[in-house]
């Protein structure tokens, strides 16, 4: 006697048993390791997969679409990170307050120094998926900060610059370096406002700072993971410091 005919003797009708099995091979397929070559199916991996060459794991399968792709494409290392989470050592980047001076629309420049008076400060990186390993091409950077006496454009967008992320998840600002203001009764270490956006619906807002600035200790809202150490080098001829600040979307 089969399963189904041992189901059917306990009074269950043929659509409650196809649904007790239909959930059964949903909850198996959910327990499956997603990095498993030998998971088939609509999952990854299988020989029957389109992410990959003979005898390789790919994904997809079936004529089914690939996890997060639109079907019969290139794999998607993006929805594959977002399955498997991040990896060992690797940590999603700290968010930080929006503050009261964000401005929507700021025009896609990555050189918001032009001729302005201040110290020129060069930052590049790359954005990451949260496996800290996927590159995000496409990915938009929108950035804000004061000026070297600490003050906002909120009329215009000097300053203000959005930039999208190369085919290897790269960006690269030339900006100077903010000046402090006053917050209540003391003064906000300097510091460039960041909102990183993708696609597939994540988003950041943090704020990058320096190291060796006199008033990170007393600030509040400064955590430790943001603060990046600058070097002194040359850009376009001109003495800049130069620093990295790569960012993981979760």
């Amino acid at each position: 006697m089969n399963k189904h005919d041992l189901l059917r003797r306990q009074g269950l009708s043929r659509r409650q048993i196809m649904q007790m099995f239909a959930a059964s091979a949903a909850m198996v397929g959910c327990s499956e390791d997603p990095t498993s070559p030998a998971t088939g199916g609509a999952g990854l991996g299988g020989e029957s997969g389109t992410g990959g060459s003979a005898g390789e794991p790919g994904f997809g399968g079936g004529g089914e679409q690939a996890l997060g792709g639109g079907g019969g494409g290139a794999p998607d290392p993006l929805a594959l990170c977002q399955r498997r989470g991040p990896t060992e050592g690797c940590f999603v980047t700290e968010d930080n307050l929006l503050g009261p001076f964000y401005k929507p629309g700021a025009p896609f420049e990555a050189d918001l120094a032009d001729d302005l008076p201040g110290q020129l400060v060069q930052i590049e990186g790359t954005v990451y998926g949260c496996d800290c390993v996927t590159p995000l091409a496409g990915a938009i950077v929108d950035i804000w900060q004061a000026d070297e006496t600490g003050g906002y454009d909120n009329t215009g967008f000097t300053l203000r610059g959005r930039i999208e992320t190369d085919q290897d998840g790269r960006y690269r600002l030339l900006t100077i370096k903010p000046g402090w203001y006053l917050n209540g009764d003391q003064y906000r270490p300097a510091h460039i406002h960041y909102k990183v956006s993708h696609d597939e619906g994540m988003a950041l807002t943090t704020q990058l700072y320096f190291e060796g600035d006199p008033y990170i200790p007393i600030d509040p809202f400064v955590k430790d993971s943001l603060i990046i150490p600058l070097t002194e080098g040359a850009v376009r001829g001109r003495s800049a410091l130069l620093g990295t600040f790569d960012v993981v979307l979760g």
